[in-house]
This record gives structure tokens, sequence and C-alpha cells, in this order.
């Protein structure tokens, strides 16, 4: 759901090289950025094991899932799952018959560590996406805005400069996926990778369901004016501001967390 401005990022961790990079945006950019994070964390048995696996570095492939929906329609639906008005379970939505993103990843989850070697890499890169998508709080919004996407600001045309957008409308879907991250200013002190708990994998499947409840948290926070009765009609700087640290949360998360799946899967344990 990549990234990182380095105004925030550049401290002084064992992952400061990778975040002092410019950012764009939580789009390719931003799934790229969740991938190397991720990488930078993982054992070096499962380094080695995806370098001998995939053709190139996973950050490089991780907007794969998104570039193939022309060709394969059938998984447009596995990357969001829309959960209805002041849902707080994930397990409560119903699940679409053509996929979702919960059970995507659920599945792809289990090929990457179980599946032959062509299920293994192309799993692969349906974990890294999919795990960056479930951490954008708009991936589990509502069916009746399309996630947000027909959830339209109003976009003063000084902030639209700032925001290299020449449209005077913007879906809070796009906010989300990248516009607050390109905004000029910061958002705020960012998490280290240090303060994430590592996610326990007894069990992934309840781990992704867990993750989503969490998601689905940050969605119906009254900050982000998601829930109806809280909307807005324009886009302002503070908004940008003020939601920047959950957004950064959000990605520091989704890092860790791809690191630990892919740990999990490519361990010497059965």
């Amino acid at each position: 759901m990549g990234l990182l401005r380095k105004s925030v990022f550049c401290a002084a961790t064992a992952f400061s090289a990778l975040l002092c990079g410019s950012a764009q945006a939580w789009w390719e950019d931003g799934h790229q950025r969740v991938c190397d994070l991720a990488m930078a964390q993982v054992q070096s048995a499962t380094r080695a094991a995806l370098a001998n696996l995939l053709d190139e570095p996973l950050g490089k492939q991780c907007s794969w899932a998104d570039e193939i929906k022309g060709k394969r329609p059938d998984t447009k639906s596995w990357h969001y799952l829309n959960a209805p008005p002041d849902t707080r379970r994930i397990s409560a939505v119903p699940r679409p018959k053509g996929g979702d993103i919960i059970s995507a990843l659920i599945e792809q989850t289990s090929l990457m560590k179980h599946g032959s070697t062509h299920q293994r890499r192309e799993a692969v890169l349906w974990v890294g996406h999919l795990v960056g998508d479930l951490h954008q709080p708009l991936h589990l919004g509502y069916a009746s805005d399309l996630g947000g996407n027909t959830y339209r600001l109003q976009l003063p045309e000084g902030l639209g400069k700032q925001l290299q957008e020449k449209r005077d409308t913007v879906s809070m879907h796009a906010i989300w996926d990248g516009l607050i991250l390109r905004y000029e200013n910061d958002g705020g002190q960012a998490p280290s990778l240090e303060t994430i708990e590592a996610p326990s994998l007894e069990d992934p499947e309840a781990a992704i369901l867990a993750w989503a409840d969490e998601t689905l948290t940050v969605l119906n926070d009254p900050n982000v004016h998601y829930r109806h009765g809280t909307r807005l009609q324009a886009l302002d700087s503070h908004y940008l501001t003020s939601n920047r640290p959950a957004v950064d949360q959000q990605i520091y998360r989704a890092a860790k967390r791809l690191a630990a799946l892919l740990d999990w899967a490519f361990s010497t344990k059965s």
C-alpha cells in the first residue's frame, strides 16, 4: 500500500542508506521501498535463497502485481477487500467469489513456502506487493466509494503545485497512496524500524487477519476523515502533515512483517 522522505528518516540506523533516498509516493516507488526495507532485515539464508529464485532484486519487482492487471484481470480484486462502514474485524467481512486481498495473501503465503519453484517465484512477488497493499488503509475501504476512489476532495491551486497535481480534485485513495508522502513538509518524527515489534508467525493466517484488523483501526481513526459524518470537502496541508505519522507507521509495519513472512517461508524448518 513507497516512500519515506529523507529529512524524516536519515537517522543513524543500520537502514539509513535505504531510507535516505529521494521519496516519491506510495505507488510504484512506495512498494519498492517496502520490499527493500524488508530485504534489509531478512536473514542471510533468506536473502541468498531469494537471490537464487528471482531474476532481479525483489524491490524492483514489487509492482509486478499491478503491472499484470491488464493481462490477468482476474487478479484485480486481489488487491483489496471492501469492508462495510464501522467494521472492526476483517473476519466479519464476506469474501467475494472473485478473490480479495486477504484470501490472496493467505494463499500466496502458503505457496511461497510449499509450492513448486515456479509457484514460489510468483508467490514472492505477490506477497511482497500485497503486504504493502494491506497496510494502505483505503485498500479496506467501502464498496460505495470504491475504497475512497470516488470520495474526492477539492485541491487548492497552491497545494496542487506542491503536490505536482494539475487536477482540481483528488481522491482520498490517492491521498493515502502517495500524496501524503509527496508533500514537502515533514509529518513529524517517524518511528524507527527497531520500534516495530517483529510478528509471531506460528499461524501466518491469523497474523494476516490481525494486521488487517489493525489497518481497519487506522481507517476508522477520526483524523483520517473517512467515516461518514466526518468527511472533508477540501484537502489542506494540515491533513497531509497530521496523517503523515500514520502513513510512516504503516510502511514500517509492512516492511517488518514482510521480512518475517520471507524468513518464515525460506527457513530450513518445516
